[in-house]
């Protein structure tokens, strides 16, 4: 959740142009959505943990594909701040132990 509160707040102190704005506010809002969602190991509005452990790892996917994309375009900032973020998620996932723990 502090990961996609930082990709809201960030592109905009970065002074960042229009669309890495948009991009940093939709992807950060998803990553809190996912935070939330993955609070409980069952109940409504939760998610499985085999599906809580994909989407995070396609979080981080997009957002480095989304940095190839702001690199491509000539944002290097915006390519540097995405490409960050993703590798992060990416190391995160990669240490996560998503397993329910007894009550």
């Amino acid at each position: 959740m502090v990961a996609g509160s930082a990709l809201i707040a960030v592109p905009f102190l970065m002074g960042l142009d229009p669309a890495p704005l948009v991009t940093g506010v939709l992807v950060g809002t998803l990553a809190i959505a996912l935070g939330l969602a993955g609070t409980d190991a069952g109940g409504r509005g939760t998610l499985p943990l085999s599906a809580q452990a994909v989407y995070d790892r396609g979080l981080a996917l997009g957002l480095l594909l989304s940095a190839g994309i702001f690199g491509i375009d000539g944002e290097s900032q915006a390519m540097l701040l995405f490409a960050g973020a993703g590798l992060a998620a990416l190391a995160m996932t990669a240490v996560t132990r998503y397993s329910a723990r007894p009550a």
